[in-house]
């Protein structure tokens, strides 16, 4: 059956890729909705982005709140003329197969019909994959449709190029970062998934251990999770820039001398306390005070810092490998070690990488790996002793096969060079001016009247845009399959429950003393 058309174009609107429509708007046409317009042969796919009316009820038909105006329509005899609207779209394009997605440039003509995009022409437009296909991320549906018309990413763009999720605070992203980190467990996908959680919020991801949604054959994921007192840093296994990056206040003298002992313990397991022997040794002179300065400060920033050991190591090949997410909780940590262990591990990950890749002797990793990164303002601000190891990801790992998901609620406090190379963009409610500004200035694909979009959504509810989707798309994310573990607590029913349990055993101890009183 042809599709019947909801309007005909009226002429373009203020720039060269929008037009207005006329229509009666039966289907009530909301901001964001997708329709098309025929160009030899092809649809070309359009979002609407501003709804007018036409026709408005005169002012004396609206003066008495108790009438509504369609008696006043009905009781004159008149025909109900006032529900026609103008519609403004903008040209998004339509899908190739050789040119790819493609924008025509060319507005349809006046009087042409304009048609309500069908749940097939959406996904052939705008999705790179379908849902359940290799190498898809079946994040959500379609916002603005009842029926569910999946929005579907692909996997190979958002893990190559890297990807954020930017909300402000009880939006949701935790929990679309969840449903993100189930989809890369899939069979279709079998990522090499690395969590860094400050929160602790992902270990419920183990779950997907006992789901048969991601059993396929003799493949079943597997999920880590590493506590405080099994996340820890070999100090041999620490390359010298990290080293110098943990001591504050080094002169060039103690730079100088710390980098003559760490070349001559080089290749070996040497502890702190050999560190500082060898400091001495190589000084000549024990006593020095450059010696004594920079013995000081190891035992006071190495030696007191947790996740460092002169023993234990985690190994990368049993944290990152296809078919595992390994979960480290950092929520025990100290800020500094935080930073310290994030730099640490994606460096240690990306030279594996390039070992692998150019042939290189030493620390290998023969897969690509993907990591997603909670309160990634912490980590990607200039102050941060993990900036450096970011920057260089963000900007160079997707030649390696090392991608990153960066996760904030404050966009604003993370550096822009690093922001904008991430190149699919997952945007939920956010208010704050200062973070749309920066996500304006950083993200080039998102467009202002869909900025606009952003304080109006609700929980649940994302932007998309970016490589990984032929054009910006709303999205309501799809339900988990696990349980979410950044849940805010409910406050009321945590003090009734307290003072409920409280009362019990004030009565509990008042019984007793009463038989004791009687028993006396």
């Amino acid at each position: 059956m042809d599709a019947k058309p909801i309007g005909l174009v009226k002429g373009p609107a203020e720039t060269h890729h929008e037009f207005r429509f006329v229509t009666p708007d039966k289907i009530r046409l909301k901001s964001g909705e997708f329709i098309y317009y025929f160009l030899d042969g092809k649809k070309v796919i359009c979002r609407v982005t501003k709804r007018s009316p036409l026709r408005l009820f005169p002012d004396a038909f609206l003066s008495k709140p108790d009438i509504l105006p369609e008696k006043i329509i009905r009781a004159l005899g008149m025909r109900r003329e006032f529900e026609l609207f103008e519609i403004k779209a903008c040209i998004l394009g339509y899908y190739d197969e050789n040119l790819g997605f493609t924008n025509p440039r060319i507005p349809p003509q006046p009087g042409q019909p304009v048609y309500i995009a069908e749940e097939d022409v959406i996904q052939d437009a705008l999705m790179k994959k379908r849902a359940g296909e290799a190498g898809s991320i079946h994040i959500g549906y379609l916002l603005n449709r009842d029926e569910d018309v999946p929005v579907v990413l692909d996997t190979a763009l958002v893990t190559s190029e890297h990807m954020c999720i930017l909300a402000s605070t009880g939006s949701g992203k935790s929990y679309l970062a969840g449903v993100v980190a189930e989809e890369l467990l899939r069979p279709y996908n079998c990522a090499a998934l690395l969590v860094l959680d400050p929160h602790s919020e992902y270990a419920t991801l183990k779950e997907v251990e006992g789901l048969k949604e991601f059993v396929d054959g003799d493949y079943r994921p597997y999920v880590r999770v590493f506590g405080k007192d099994e996340i820890k840093i070999r100090l041999s296994e620490l390359e010298y820039d990290e080293l110098i990056n943990l001591l504050p206040g080094l002169t060039d003298k103690m730079e100088a001398l710390l980098k003559k002992a760490y070349d001559s313990l080089a290749g070996t397991k040497f502890t702190s306390d050999e560190l500082i022997s060898k400091i001495a040794e190589v000084s000549g002179d024990p006593k020095d005070v450059t010696v004594k300065a920079l013995s000081w400060r190891i035992r006071r920033y190495v030696q007191s810092v947790e996740i460092i050991d002169d023993y234990i190591h985690m190994e990368l090949k049993d944290i990152l490998r296809p078919g595992q997410a390994s979960i480290l909780q950092l929520s025990e940590l100290s800020d500094i070690e935080q930073q310290i262990l994030v730099s640490v591990m994606l460096n240690r990950a990306l030279n594996a990488r390039i070992n692998a890749e150019k042939g290189l002797t030493g620390e290998r990793l023969e897969y690509p790996i993907f990591a997603i990164i909670e309160e990634a303002h912490r980590f990607a601000s200039r102050d941060s002793k993990s900036y450096s190891v970011l920057r260089t990801i963000l900007s160079e790992g997707r030649k390696f096969g090392v991608g990153v998901c960066l996760i904030s609620q404050r966009p604003s406090k993370i550096d822009s060079d690093i922001l904008s190379q991430c190149m699919t963009q997952v945007i939920m409610r956010i208010v704050n001016p200062a973070d749309q500004e920066n996500i304006k200035s950083s993200v080039e694909s998102i467009g202002r009247e869909l900025i606009e979009e952003l304080s109006g959504l609700t929980k649940g509810q994302a932007l998309v845009a970016g490589v990984a989707v032929n054009s910006p798309v709303l999205v309501r994310v799809r339900k988990r399959f696990t349980t979410h573990g950044g849940m805010s607590k409910n406050a009321p029913e945590e003090w009734q429950k307290w003072l409920s349990l409280q009362g019990k055993e004030e009565i509990g101890i008042k019984q007793k003393q009463k038989r004791l009183f009687w028993d006396e």
